[in-house]
């Protein structure tokens, strides 16, 4: 295996799955720049990571994603970011907070994928798109989280479709994470409202995958494709708690 990537930019590289990304890239000496919103996040993750780079703002506000390609010059770039949805049946929800996703998830993928076909990335750069199982199976308790999901998919396609078209030379990846990634904050939420709709425990309801995915399990896996183990970068990929595979 080989690791070539020079410098990345994780969006939403604070806690979580982002975060151990960052870790595990800075340790293979890649300079590692993250974004993120909480400033608190971002102070514990430089304590732990002193060479890491860190940026507190908004990803998804208008400008920054031209701002940041542009000034970083990444040739890996991660989207691991996004909007925590309120966990609510249709008919309890706002249209605000039904279309949240869609105006943090999916705006910050295309504004990337947007700067990275225009600035161009380097030729060889990877642009690696976090979706969710929501994506595949729905959720109706989180409004239009599953569908803004789906749509980060497409933008990684659209925008594969243009950098071939281009010569650019660029990869895209889409992880699907199909189950709840255990102690994150979207876990805790969706399982405690699903189990109450199901009258279960939470314990009860995750228990339902008997192998718990973790944010080291899909830090691993997504190394690994980065450092070359599955066939071929582009594409999208399916992760559970006992591995990772390409979906049709």
């Amino acid at each position: 295996m080989t690791f070539n990537y020079k410098t990345a930019l994780i969006i939403g590289g604070s806690k979580g799955t982002g975060r151990d990304i960052a870790l595990k890239l800075s340790e293979k000496g890649a300079r590692t720049v993250v974004v993120a919103r909480t400033v608190a996040d971002l102070d514990a993750l430089k304590s732990a990571a002193p060479l890491i780079e860190t940026i507190a703002l908004d990803a998804a506000d208008d400008g920054v994603a031209k701002k940041l390609i542009a000034e970083i010059s990444p040739d890996l770039l991660i989207l691991a970011g996004g909007h925590q949805p309120k966990m609510q049946t249709l008919s309890e929800l706002s249209w605000t907070e039904f279309s949240g996703a869609w105006n943090t998830d999916t705006k910050i993928a295309f504004e990337f994928t947007k700067a990275a076909l225009l600035a161009p990335m380097e030729n060889g750069g990877t642009i690696v798109s976090f979706a969710s199982g929501a994506a595949i199976g729905g959720s109706p308790m989180s409004g239009g989280y599953a569908g803004a999901k789906r749509m980060q998919h497409f933008v990684a396609n659209y925008g594969k479709w243009e950098a071939d078209r281009r010569g650019l030379g660029l990869n895209f990846c889409t992880i699907y994470p199909k189950q709840l990634i255990a102690g994150s904050d979207i876990a805790n939420d969706a399982s405690t409202a699903y189990a109450e709709a199901r009258s279960m425990s939470q314990e009860q309801f995750m228990s339902q995958w008997e192998t718990p995915l973790t944010p080291g399990i899909i830090g691993d896996q997504v190394m690994g494709l980065l450092a070359g183990d599955q066939d071929g970068n582009s594409g999208a990929y399916g992760i559970t708690g006992t591995g990772m595979e390409k979906m049709d």
